[in-house]
C-alpha cells in the first residue's frame, strides 16, 4: 500500500465516521423537535452537507483500494527457474509458438473443446447408415 492510498483511506474512513455521527445528531435533534413541537417532521430530511460528506467518503475510499493495488510483475518460462511470489505471475504463451509442433503433425490442440459428439444428430446419422447399407446391398445383388 502506498503512503497516498493510506493517507487517502485514513480521511476517507475519517469522512464517513463524521458524516456518521452528524447523521445520528440529525436524527435525535429530529427527535426532540417532534417531542417539543407541531411542526411537521416529515417534511425535515437529511441536510445536503451529510450526503455530500458520505459520498466524497465512499469516493475517496474507493479511489484508496484501487490505489492500493500494487503493480503485477510477469516472469518468462525460458531462463533460470525463480520462485515465484505474491503479486508475481509467468507470462502468457504465444499460442501460435506452443501449437506449431501440433499444426505440423495435424493434430488439435483443443479437440475436448471442439469435439462433440451430443450435438451430432443421431437420427440423421442412422438414416444416412441405412440408406448406405441399402445402396450396398443392391450393388451386391447387381453384382
Amino acid at each position: 500500500m502506498s503512503i497516498i492510498s493510506k493517507v487517502l483511506l485514513i480521511v476517507a474512513l475519517a469522512q464517513l465516521f463524521h458524516s456518521g455521527f452528524s447523521s445520528y445528531e440529525f436524527h435525535q435533534l429530529k427527535k426532540q423537535l417532534a417531542a417539543g413541537s407541531s411542526v411537521a417532521i416529515d417534511q425535515i430530511s437529511l441536510p445536503k452537507d451529510i450526503r455530500l460528506e458520505v459520498l466524497s467518503g465512499l469516493i475517496l475510499f474507493t479511489f484508496s483500494v484501487f490505489m492500493s493495488f500494487g503493480k503485477l510483475t510477469y516472469l518468462p518460462l525460458s531462463g533460470k527457474p525463480v520462485l515465484l511470489s505474491q503479486h508475481e505471475y509467468l507470462k502468457e504463451i504465444d499460442m501460435n509458438r506452443a501449437t506449431m509442433t501440433n499444426n505440423l503433425i495435424g493434430s488439435d490442440p483443443y479437440g475436448e473443446i471442439t469435439y462433440t459428439p451430443n450435438f451430432v444428430d443421431v437420427h440423421a446419422k442412422r438414416k444416412e447408415l441405412k440408406q448406405w447399407l441399402n445402396d450396398r446391398e443392391s450393388h451386391d445383388k447387381v453384382n
